[in-house]
């Protein structure tokens, strides 16, 4: 009997009897796999290649599995009324996604969760050209690899995400066949998607996976489909999500009605496919206010959200404003300033700097977000030198984007509010007072807050004048709290002691340095701890 830890990932194989002339399309193969509770999941084989078919499980529970297969060709006797069984064993150690299960919506709407009900926070990092990234090959002084080592490196910085797309703006010669009829090209799964998906789960991070480019149904939403079956059967068993395509309306109006009913269909066909109910969601494009494409569709579990580079207005009044519009549906915002990149602002481009990654991304999460994107230049599109990345909104290349520090700074932001609950701050304004005007009109902090207010967050820009005015927390329980500054820049907590909050009112006390952002946490006495991860 097969042994696989819990949530980890099996495969077994098939062997039909004979080829098919057209096997993703002219035979299809089910497999139940039924649990030592009475359950039961879904999932379908894929063809890999002459006479072989797969199957990928990851068993949500221990024990005792068994299987059996169910073909649409009855008499392919390979395929069809195999069984068998397998164990599944308690892992030793895991990553959160394998020790707390594959990732769903809370019940609050407010979130994604693990199976066992932990709250996941989202912290991604963009590859929407991963596919081309060099597997055996480095450019980069010290590293072996552009893929393996940026995914180790990330890891390490403590994302949980890694946002990226399959195809992408400009599909590779596999899609441009087989959208024409011209044959499936499985080697080009085996050979380059599989030790990609494979690497990255095994690092455990959760796969953020979009098919392609809007664009690329235009031709064909019918192959769309049949790929994105295919690709749940044979990434499925993996931690997963679904982001369908990349601006899936697209710019053009004339378009935008016909490319929606495209990415649904495909939606529905990847609900329906997947055993796992892996969470799915569409990349939005940058609007105002912010798309509610596809947001009444009930296999959305998840707003992903584009705020952009610059393009338009990025108050953070554009998330309060879709989150009350879209109540009960978790919201993350999933590109927005990518580091390093030349920006796009109306009065003029010019390079975005950790600052003003830190700024969008504190701002996203004290405004509602559950999670956050980051893009580093160079890598979100995968330019190899300078030369490749100059057509793509700025010069860097991947050996000099990925070092850029908001990678690292925004691992510090997911530490500092892992020492809290944070699945259970909302925005919460209305406790900010300030002695002068220039703050409260024009820098006020992004205050969140649990409903008891024994917790509150408030991310101070570092335009806020601390010099100029008096700055309170009010309609506070009457409590003592304790009071620590966050370093954004560095990941250090500064010690502000004790205070309290008699009448409700808590001073706020001036942070270590003037002109840079700081994140103050006040926690009603006793509810501290340390949980600070080590980065």
């Amino acid at each position: 009997m097969r042994t696989v830890e819990h949530w980890k990932t099996l495969e077994l194989r098939l062997q039909s009897e004979w080829e098919y002339a057209n096997p993703v399309d002219d035979v299809r193969v089910d497999v139940t796999f039924m649990g030592p509770h009475g359950e039961e999941l879904g999932r379908e084989a894929f063809w890999d290649g002459g006479t072989t078919w797969r199957v990928r499980f990851a068993p949500p529970s221990p024990g005792v599995w068994t299987f059996r297969t169910s073909a649409s060709d009855r008499s392919e006797t390979g395929l069809h009324g195999v069984s068998g069984e397998l164990e599944c064993i308690p892992a030793e150690r895991s990553a959160d996604v394998y020790a707390h299960g594959f990732l769903r919506a809370s019940a609050s709407g407010t979130h994604l969760e693990h199976r066992d009900g932990t709250p996941f926070f989202w912290l991604g990092d963009t590859h929407w050209r991963f596919i081309w990234e060099k597997w055996d090959e480095s450019n980069k002084p010290g590293w072996s690899s552009q893929f393996r080592d940026t995914v180790d490196l990330r890891a390490r910085q403590g994302f949980t995400v890694y946002q990226s797309n399959l195809l992408s703006w400009s599909p590779p010669e596999f899609w441009e066949r087989f959208a024409a009829g011209d044959g499936f090209d499985v080697d080009f799964f085996r050979r380059v998607v599989d030790p990609r998906m494979a690497y990255v789960a095994e690092q455990g991070l959760v796969n953020a996976l979009g098919l392609a480019w809007h664009h690329v149904v235009d031709s064909n939403p019918e192959a769309m489909v049949t790929l994105a079956r295919y690709v749940v059967a044979r990434y499925g068993a993996y931690p997963m999500v679904w982001t369908l395509g990349g601006e899936v309306a697209g710019y053009e109006p004339q378009l935008r009605s016909r490319r929606l009913d495209a990415w649904r269909e495909v939606a529905i066909a990847i609900s329906e496919a997947d055993g796992y109910s892996h969470p799915i969601t569409a990349h939005l494009t940058c609007e105002r206010p912010m798309p509610s494409d596809l947001q009444d569709e009930p296999w959305l579990t998840f707003t992903l959200s584009q705020l952009g580079h610059g393009d338009l207005d990025m108050g953070s009044a554009h998330w309060a404003n879709h989150l009350a519009a879209h109540p009960g549906k978790p919201l993350v915002e999933g590109e927005s300033l990518y580091e390093g990149l030349t920006s796009v602002e109306p009065l003029g481009r010019r390079p975005v700097t950790d600052t003003m990654v830190r700024q969008v991304a504190y701002r996203a999460i004290q405004s509602g977000c559950c999670g956050y994107s980051y893009g580093a230049q160079g890598c979100w599109n995968g330019a190899w030198d300078s030369d490749t990345s100059r057509t793509s909104w700025g010069e860097l290349p991947w050996y000099e984007g990925v070092d850029l520090p908001g990678g690292r700074q925004l691992g510090y932001l997911r530490t500092f509010y892992e020492t809290v609950d944070w699945s259970s701050l909302r925005p919460a304004p209305e406790l900010f007072r300030t002695t002068h005007w220039i703050n409260e009109a024009m820098y006020p902090p992004h205050v969140s807050a649990d409903d008891a207010r024994s917790t509150v967050v408030a991310y101070f820009g570092e335009t806020y004048r601390h010099d100029e005015s008096t700055t309170y927390l009010a309609e506070l329980p009457p409590a003592s709290y304790k009071v620590d500054w966050f370093d954004p820049r560095e990941g250090r907590f500064h010690d502000q002691g004790e205070m309290v909050a008699l009448d409700g009112t808590l001073i706020v006390p001036e942070p270590p340095s003037e002109d840079a952002d700081w994140v103050l946490l006040v926690r009603e006495s006793g509810l501290e701890k340390s949980t600070q991860r080590e980065i």
